[in-house]
């Protein structure tokens, strides 16, 4: 019987697609050397940054003005507290491809080590990463701005990704007309129409004065009404600018409704044109992916799913495509022992190289 040693072996090494991320491709591009495991790690995380204020520390010692070392003591004094939480276990992956000795650190005793032995393009090419680019973003509403859009494709960009935090706003001419003139330039330069659905960004204030609009702070809006997606949906396709689109929604109770509705809009030629996306944000963890898959194999066709992405800023945030290849590969071992999925290697061994490679690499295609 196929086993999750068998199942891993196949997809561990395959390359990484990352169709979507906040990296700073500025930064990369000058490719010097890095700085200290907490620049690295920690500074710039939102993740850890919010853990950190769950677990009692002080602001100043997560975004204020204070010594390094002092913030660096305040995360080791929050790690070993995290067992349970997904930071805990993309920590344990981190410090292991780093090299460095994972027990000390989760026990809460690492050094804050330099790091000047990486450069972004050496820890990339570590990652096996083939394909990288945050693609294009923008809210909702937003102007369609034709020339950065431009400068995007040129580089080798092929998502275009649109936040819509409240879907009950998609009544508002304005915002269907951005949505649509964004979507027509999808369509025309063969990209990937990402909808962030349901984030509530306006939730502390305080924290928002203290650690800006991106310090970690979102919650999560009621699911999002399918029926408004629908007309959205609907109303691009009776237009013709339909492109191939990723539904992510941030409440996780909206996964069924949203890859129900997917199987609504298809194209000949083009598995999986929309589908449900990969588990975004706060769903981003096992139990989220694990409904995805389970929600994609129920409602969609799981050989179509495009799997992973990181949507992250952190170069370390790349060991979550092997975080997501155990997960899937446990799950079909655990689906092929009770006879759920055919034991048959013909059959399966396709099927997650798709999901962890090929359909990815489909998506940026014309790259």
């Amino acid at each position: 019987m196929l086993t999750y040693d068998e199942l891993y072996s196949w997809v561990k090494d395959l390359p990484v697609i990352d169709w979507h991320n906040h990296l700073d491709l500025d930064w990369i591009a000058a490719n010097r050397p890095l700085g200290s495991l907490y620049e690295v790690w920690v500074k710039a995380d939102p993740y850890k940054h919010r853990a950190m204020r769950i677990c009692g520390e002080r602001e100043e010692l997560i975004t204020g003005d204070v010594p390094e070392t002092e913030k660096w003591s305040a995360w080791m004094r929050t790690l070993p507290k995290l067992v349970g939480n997904p930071i805990f276990a993309w920590a344990k992956m981190e410090l292991v491809f780093l090299g460095f000795d994972e027990a000390v650190y989760l026990r809460g005793a690492g050094a804050n080590v330099s790091l000047s032995a990486w450069t972004p393009r050496k820890m990339l090419n570590a990652f096996r990463v083939e394909y990288f680019d945050p693609g294009y973003r923008m809210n909702a509403g937003d102007p369609v701005e034709v020339a950065a859009m431009e400068r995007v494709h040129a580089r080798g960009g092929r998502v275009l990704d649109i936040s819509i935090d409240d879907v009950a706003r998609l009544s508002e001419p304005e915002m269907m007309q951005s949505v649509r003139d964004a979507a027509t330039f999808a369509v025309r330069h063969g990209w990937t129409m990402l909808l962030h659905l349901g984030a509530l960004r306006q939730t502390s204030d305080r924290l928002r004065v203290a650690a800006g609009p991106a310090g970690g702070y979102a919650g999560m809006r009621a699911p999002v009404d399918p029926q408004i997606v629908a007309r959205l949906l609907n109303a691009l396709e009776g237009d013709g600018v339909l492109p191939r689109t990723i539904l992510l929604s941030l409440n996780p109770e909206a996964h069924a409704q949203l890859a129900v509705l997917a199987g609504s809009f298809n194209e000949a030629g083009k598995p999986g044109k929309v589908q449900l996306g990969p588990a975004w944000w706060w769903c981003d963890h096992q139990e989220g992916i694990l409904d995805v898959l389970e929600k994609n194999a129920a409602y969609g066709v799981l050989s179509t799913f495009v799997g992973m992405t990181t949507d992250s800023r952190s170069l370390l945030s790349f060991v979550r495509h092997d975080y997501f290849r155990r997960i899937l590969c446990r799950w079909t071992a655990e689906k092929i022992a009770v006879g759920d999925f055919p034991d048959d290697p013909g059959l399966i061994r396709p099927i997650l190289e798709n999901i962890c490679y090929r359909n990815s690499k489909a998506l940026v295609a014309a790259v």
